[in-house]
């Protein structure tokens, strides 16, 4: 079996190195194009730079998927209790509006960068301010934090002799290595780790559904309004507001560009409904008060897997899980901050930024929380409206003043 496996991995790497290679011939034999706005000077829109649509759905789901797995379903059981699912499928479809906005936003400059678009429309300068502002977001909001998520998870719950700072090297050492690969190369990786994901999870709710008690789940409608608002809020703050940063990626680097927007779309649903079923696993397993009191309740879920006392103790399966999904969520966090500085400072490659961007980000995530009560406050309390002002309130200023000002692109 493994001999089986080795040859299709290497027939496979094979068959997508020559393809990888036959595409830049021909993206390498089309003319450039070259946009030119506020000062910023050109970017190049190369074919070599574009990810496929199957690609920009599956960066999307595990990007949705991400931190949210660590933080929703503690929150919404504390809150929501049996009823810890509603406020997931309210949340999704209030991504939905916020994508919404979002695609208004760009479909109107489908070649730039919402860093180029802030700077069009809003000028030199106030357009420097909300882009920085927006780079910082991502940076310490984004990167600085998820680091800090991984390291945290890896040295409380697997490897708890192993300080946190070595972790967070190495998984920073892993985003500069993919990111200096180049944005192509992460969504090819995407293409290939996904499956190990989706199969991962499907087996993990497949080996604990036996053990799920519809009891948990009633009295179905407990916690009132108020609850919901809130945890659509938590939701919508992870899995929501965040996709703004993929506007580094979508339309100017998805090869079919706005035509696109669907895929976005779907790639947000599918995400929230795995959340979903892996959120409800939990209730159902171990039950409101439990999943409520838990850090990390989806890994408890995982230790109560236990097949004819032959299959048992494969809490791995969320670990994996996990670290395959923070990874490409901090690479999206990472990409925004690199891509939107390099325009900014005028760079012709945003890749001489992906080191010093990775050293420092090692270095801020053991400061960016104090201590895991701090985190829980900062993430509950700040980060949903920190995260508004860029995912949501920047995306509606530029939407008006694009509508008034009607400017085109240079």
């Amino acid at each position: 079996m493994a001999a089986v496996c080795g040859n299709f991995g290497l027939n496979y790497s094979f068959a997508a190195a020559c393809h990888g290679d036959h595409t830049e011939k021909r993206d390498d034999a089309q003319k450039k194009q070259f946009v030119t706005s506020a000062g910023l000077g050109g970017e190049a829109v190369n074919g070599d730079k574009q990810i496929t649509v199957r690609q920009f759905l599956l960066m999307v789901i595990l990007f949705t998927i991400g931190s949210s797995l660590l933080a929703i379903p503690s929150n919404a059981a504390a809150s929501m209790k049996q009823g810890a699912w509603i406020p997931i499928i309210v949340g999704m479809g209030c991504s939905c509006l916020i994508l919404f906005i979002l695609m208004k936003t760009v479909h109107r400059y489908p070649t730039l960068t919402f860093v180029e678009i802030n700077s069009l429309l809003l000028g030199k300068w106030a357009g420097t301010l909300v882009s920085l502002m927006w780079i910082l977001t991502a940076f310490i909001g984004g990167v600085c934090t998820v680091v800090y998520y991984m390291g945290h998870f890896v040295t409380t719950q697997i490897m708890t002799a192993t300080p946190d700072y070595i972790i967070n090297i190495i998984f920073s050492a892993l985003l500069v290595m993919g990111l200096h690969l180049g944005l192509r190369t992460v969504a090819r990786t995407a293409e290939i780790l996904f499956p190990v994901v989706a199969v991962l999870i499907a087996a993990l709710i497949g080996f604990v559904s036996p053990k799920i008690q519809l009891e948990h789940f009633q009295p179905v409608w407990e916690a009132g309004i108020t609850p919901i608002l809130k945890i659509t809020l938590d939701y919508v703050s992870f899995a929501g507001f965040p996709l703004v940063f993929f506007l580094m990626i979508y339309p100017s680097s998805v090869r079919t560009g706005t035509k696109a927007s669907k895929t976005f779309v779907l790639g947000s649903l599918i995400g929230g409904m795995l959340l979903l079923l892996v959120t409800a696993a939990c209730i159902g397993v171990l039950g409101a008060e439990p999943t409520a009191r838990l850090f990390y309740p989806s890994y408890a879920l995982a230790k109560r897997i236990n097949i004819a006392e032959f299959i048992t103790r494969i809490e791995v399966i969320v670990a994996a899980i996990w670290i395959i999904t923070l990874f490409f969520e901090t690479i999206v966090y990472f990409y925004a901050t690199m891509k939107g500085l390099a325009q900014l400072l005028k760079l012709s490659d945003e890749r001489a930024l992906v080191l010093p961007l990775g050293v420092l980000a090692a270095v801020l995530s053991m400061v960016v929380y104090h201590n895991s009560a701090y985190q829980q406050e900062w993430d509950e309390r700040t980060w949903p409206f920190w995260v508004m002002t860029s995912g949501l309130f920047f995306p509606l200023l530029l939407l008006a003043v694009g509508t008034i000002r009607k400017k085109k692109i240079p």
